[in-house]
């Protein structure tokens, strides 16, 4: 299966297992919203997507501040399971070889 996964400034096309519906963010329930304000001041959601696979419902929460990036997952009753944490050092700038 093929999704198309939108958000503000790219379409990516994803080939994966799972069905992905695109949540606007009006859409997202109060335990989601609430965690990221209280534990990611600064950030703000970038895409949020409804995963489906084995019949199991996860919720994909994409949150940006500046050139952070972290991915935070739910389960279906919006319970925080993982969260994907981007480390301040992962991103360097590219280093230019001298010739």
């Amino acid at each position: 299966m093929t999704a198309l996964v939108v958000n503000s400034q790219s379409n990516i096309v994803i080939t994966d297992n799972f069905d992905r519906t695109p949540i606007l963010f009006a859409e997202l329930k109060a335990p989601i919203t609430d965690f990221i304000t209280r534990h990611y001041v600064g950030f703000i959601i970038n895409q949020a997507t409804r995963v489906v696979k084995h019949n199991i419902i996860t919720y994909e929460i994409i949150i940006v501040s500046g050139l952070k990036t972290d991915t935070l997952i739910y389960d279906q009753n919006y319970n925080i399971v993982r969260e994907i944490i981007q480390k301040d050092d992962s991103i360097k700038p590219v280093q230019r070889k001298k010739h």
